[in-house]
């Protein structure tokens, strides 16, 4: 039995600045790109978008981490992450809430 396919993950400058700004570690990126709860296409920006569960650095709680990125390839390039809310989630399109 084969193990799930497993995306590496790379960082764009801007992604990379807000995850520093955010305090999001690449393995929480990492992880949430290769097992999202959900992830949906915008077509208006052209991008996917994922969000899964992670430890907030400041509250220690799973919190909503949303990540923007380009299509499911052998690398993805991960264009922001964001801490967000169900709300927020829900008005992207998500289902899963």
């Amino acid at each position: 039995m084969s193990s799930p396919k497993r995306y590496s993950i790379r960082l764009t400058r801007h992604a990379r600045l807000r995850s520093q700004q955010r305090d999001i570690s690449e393995k929480q990126i990492e992880s949430i790109i290769n097992s999202p709860i959900e992830t949906v296409y915008d077509p208006r920006e052209d991008n996917y978008k994922s969000y899964g569960l992670a430890i907030h650095p400041y509250t220690k709680n799973q919190a909503y981490l949303l990540i923007v990125h380009s299509k499911f390839n052998t690398a993805v390039w991960i264009i922001s992450v964001m801490w967000t809310t169900k709300g927020i989630l829900k008005r992207y399109g998500f289902s899963t809430i």
